[in-house]
């Protein structure tokens, strides 16, 4: 049904398909609102209750359990497991191609395309137990990479323990992928400026001038493996603020860098806006492995061979599988920036 361009939701809905647009909605919220929400609780029960040395001693703990950041513990790992990521997985919905096999006795660096508004793909795939990586990848633990921010925000980042995150430091990743056996780092490369270019249309990748992660892949040994998550641009369609208006305004002081370009996605009632993702399949292929030599010292020439060799490899990964799982000829295309 439309009421002024608004298309809201049919009323009967099945109850399965609404828990999958909470699941998302709660999602988006985690992601983008969980430490702001974190926070304004914890000062809550700092300043306003008699449970405010609970908050002063979870504070303290949050500090003095900072290298959990980098050091990969094992804790509260039935949070990959909760059904909840199910229906998160069911809504888009996503899912996992292999190509190659990918022993357990070495650890692969997993450079992740692309980045997408919030990488619902990757997160999905990679950072719960909701599809199918343990069972197309036996022995491999994967460990998505993510902004060392996140491990400083009360409570969410218990949340992120759990799902085995850890942050995209070098100290991070050498910690995880040298002399380590059956340990994967997925990272976006990209990182949070090819967000601002994931719209629907061409993909356009932030590559030619990330070279850091060739680097820890010579240093630590591991393989490089392209990933390559088609769809992933498509859930959030592409708005713009209007000139002079009230959210361009909110747009320049937050310093948005995308200029008057915004993505849009739907509300839980209704398809025409709001921030919850929208549904359109994601399907993550995980390419073939490039195995490196372990280098203590790589050399810039070292590091220049293997990019070249892995821009050569992701683009054979999307040529070869493009048609595949896109449908729409605008996105047959890749950009490298």
């Amino acid at each position: 049904m439309k009421l002024k361009d608004v298309e809201f939701a049919p009323l009967c809905v099945p109850l399965r398909r609404r828990l999958e647009t909470l699941a998302a909605a709660a999602w988006i919220y985690l992601v983008v609102f969980g430490g702001l929400t974190g926070w304004a609780t914890l000062l809550y029960l700092l300043l306003a209750t008699r449970f405010w040395w609970v908050a002063l001693l979870y504070g303290l703990w949050i500090y003095l359990d900072r290298s959990v950041a980098w050091t990969s513990p094992n804790r509260f790992r039935f949070m990959r497991r909760l059904t909840w990521w199910t229906y998160f997985k069911n809504y888009f919905p996503v899912s996992l191609v292999k190509t190659h096999d990918l022993p357990a006795d070495k650890s692969y660096l997993f450079a992740a395309y692309p980045h997408g508004v919030l990488c619902a793909g990757s997160f999905s795939n990679f950072a719960t137990d909701a599809g199918q990586f343990s069972e197309l990848f036996p022995g491999l633990t994967s460990h998505l990479i993510t902004l060392s921010l996140h491990f400083s925000m009360p409570f969410t980042r218990e949340i992120g323990i759990g799902l085995c995150l850890q942050e995209s430091s070098e100290k991070s990743l050498v910690n995880l992928l040298d002399n380590k056996k059956g340990n994967v780092a997925v990272l976006m490369v990209g990182g949070v400026s090819e967000a601002f270019k994931s719209f629907p249309g061409p993909y356009h990748l932030i590559l030619k001038k990330r070279k850091g992660f060739i680097r820890v892949a010579l240093q630590t040994g591991a393989s490089l493996v392209p990933v390559f998550s088609f769809g992933e641009t498509n859930v959030y369609g592409l708005g713009e603020a209007e000139p002079n208006s009230f959210w361009e305004k909110v747009l320049k002081f937050i310093k948005w860098k995308s200029g008057n370009r915004v993505p849009v996605g739907r509300g839980f009632f209704q398809y025409s806006f709001g921030i919850v993702p929208r549904r359109h399949p994601i399907v993550t292929v995980v390419g073939k492995p490039i195995d490196v030599p372990k280098i203590a010292k790589p050399e810039k020439e070292d590091i220049e061979k293997y990019h070249n060799i892995f821009i050569d490899e992701l683009t054979k990964l999307f040529e070869e599988h493009k048609t595949k799982y896109s449908k729409h000829p605008d996105e047959m295309e890749l950009v490298l920036d």
